[in-house]
């Protein structure tokens, strides 16, 4: 191609540019519009306090109204009912309105209403977009769209001015799915301050599971389905969990029936139970009970890991959580449960009891940094090294199974009893191994069976522990347990 054919074809593509931007500039639609020169912002400096919008009103049709207000330095979805929301979703509808340019334009057959109406989409039922503040309000009606990305506006004062802007303000209103501006954090209080969390769900027999943990101090306790201690650590690891759970998006709003979502007998719930504290005008601070609960119902489809679900507190809303918000909700029972014997710490044990059932009582007591054994035939100094050995295995080794069930009674060897710096009894368990040196079954009497494996070594007798016993030294390593997953 030869350099004249060349600069032929690009003064051509330039005559054409400017021939179409010119037409664009003198009517967008020659039927219905002439548009001067130039845009200018709709908005002038300091009309609106864009930083006090505290209310948002988006209508989209006769019954397709959302309206949003803000609290307390959140935004609230009030209309159709209320859900808190996305903020910065619904501010890129503020900042779209605090950028709007536009430029007038002239309709050809303004006098004629209905010819108005359709030429602009600015009729008496437009979509619109209102923002209140608290001593005033504007509503930009949103008319029809144009080419190269403008679209009809309108102030909607008394008398109709029609202007062409930038659609964006378009975009963001009325092609987005709004129920999707909706906050999707399932809790809020899933936090270390909650008092209470419960979870149901169906047991392989059919039958309602329930597991329900309390708050005990500054540790937690399992009171279903029994009583009895709660791994803390595993505790906040399903309260993290909770606090990460997210909705994957929103379903529909207000089903005539919940039982194509299977949400008339959930599958599962999980609740949070925590109080929240209020300062009324006198400054007194009260706390108030709120429970967070989430419904768990069908898979969206067959084999599917999504689940439909709704919060009873905004139960209008159904939406969908995936696979690892469903198993974040509802974990295993029996990982919750506190794995080590005995659920103490060694530094706060003052003295031992081991009662063999073949006869025999020792007592190992704590003096200063030292041990001493106490039997029927006297007292002994006691070798350091095993003693805190028993200890780290009573308080710090980690079962390697756990059982809902008690003792064999046959199995049983003994008992250990832990006491404290004041003189009370602080864990009591029965001791119990399969025969042939197997494995080791700690029962505390709260219906938890904890198994440990054979090289847990707990020990009865005496020369175990004295002093002086290199054997027994040798013998009391702590074994490595791998923790539950």
């Amino acid at each position: 191609m030869s350099w004249r054919t060349t600069f032929a074809l690009w003064f051509v593509a330039a005559l054409v540019w400017i021939g179409g931007w010119f037409l664009w500039s003198v009517g967008v639609d020659s039927r219905t519009v002439k548009l001067d020169a130039g845009f200018a912002p709709v908005f002038g400096a300091g009309s609106v306090p864009w930083s006090q919008i505290e209310r948002v009103e988006i209508t989209r049709g006769p019954n397709d109204l959302f309206e949003f207000v803000r609290r307390n330095g959140r935004w609230f979805q009030t209309v159709p009912f209320e859900f808190p929301v996305d903020t910065a979703r619904l501010m890129e509808v503020v900042d779209q309105a605090n950028g709007l340019t536009a430029r007038m334009g002239a309709v050809e057959g303004a006098d004629d209403a209905s010819h108005f109406a359709e030429s602009t989409g600015l009729g008496l039922d437009a979509p619109s977009v209102t923002l209140a503040w608290k001593d005033g309000k504007v509503t930009i009606r949103l008319g029809r769209r144009l080419p190269a990305g403008f679209a009809w506006i309108d102030l909607g004062g008394e008398h109709a001015q029609p202007r062409a802007a930038q659609s964006a303000l378009h975009d963001a209103a009325l092609l987005s799915d709004l129920r999707q501006w909706r906050q999707t954090l399932l809790f809020s209080r899933a936090d270390v301050e909650c008092d209470r969390l419960v979870s149901e769900s169906p047991g392989r027999d059919g039958k309602t599971q329930r597991l329900e943990i309390v708050r005990d101090g500054s540790a937690w306790k399992v009171v279903s389905p029994i009583s009895t201690r709660a791994d803390r650590a595993a505790v906040e690891r399903w309260l993290e969990a909770l606090a990460r759970a997210q909705a994957s998006g929103f379903v529909v709003d207000r089903p005539i029936e919940l039982l194509p979502f299977g949400l008339d007998k959930p599958a599962g719930v999980v609740e949070i139970h925590a109080s929240m504290r209020k300062t009324d005008a006198d400054g007194c601070v009260t706390l108030q009970p709120m429970v967070e609960r989430l419904e768990i119902g069908a898979p969206i489809r067959a084999g599917a890991p999504e689940r439909f679900a709704r919060l009873s507190n905004q139960p209008e809303a159904i939406m969908e959580i995936d696979g690892t918000a469903v198993a974040a909700a509802i974990p295993p029972t029996l990982l919750m449960i506190d794995p080590t014997a005995t659920g103490q710490r060694p530094e706060d044990v003052r003295a031992i009891r081991l009662e063999s059932v073949v006869g025999g009582v020792l007592k190992i007591e704590r003096t200063g940094g030292e041990w001493n054994i106490s039997t029927a035939s006297g007292s002994r100094a006691a070798a350091v090294a095993p003693v805190d050995a028993l200890l780290k295995k009573l308080c710090d080794s980690r079962a390697a199974e756990i059982m809902l069930s008690a003792a064999p009674a046959d199995l049983i060897v003994g008992r250990i009893v832990l006491e404290s710096f004041d003189g009370r009894e602080i864990s009591s368990i029965k001791v119990s191994q399969e025969r042939n040196g197997g494995r080791f079954g700690v029962d505390d009497g709260s219906g938890v069976l904890r198994i440990f494996p054979s090289s847990l070594g707990l020990r009865f007798d005496v020369d175990s522990y004295v002093a002086g016993n290199s054997d027994a030294i040798r013998t009391a390593p702590v074994p490595v347990v791998a923790p539950l997953p």
